[in-house]
């Protein structure tokens, strides 16, 4: 019985401490997902941003050119 407890105590400890870690990977890669899709959605922004910049760099360059 006391063999059982010496035994049976760290090895519930173990057990229980790999599915509390588990719940943490998870929750850290939910967490990394929710990032990459906001980085996604900053990198069109930021390429639409250029383009329009491209775009009014090319009119303000024409108007210059007209005065």
């Amino acid at each position: 019985m006391h063999d059982t407890i010496t035994v049976g105590i760290p090895v519930l400890a173990i057990l229980f401490g790999i599915l509390f870690n588990q719940r943490g990977l998870d929750r850290l890669e939910a967490m990394f997902d929710r990032l990459e899709k906001r980085m996604e959605t900053m990198q069109s922004d930021f390429s639409r941003f250029y383009q329009i910049l491209g775009e009014h760099s090319g009119k303000i360059e024409m108007m210059q050119k007209k005065s």
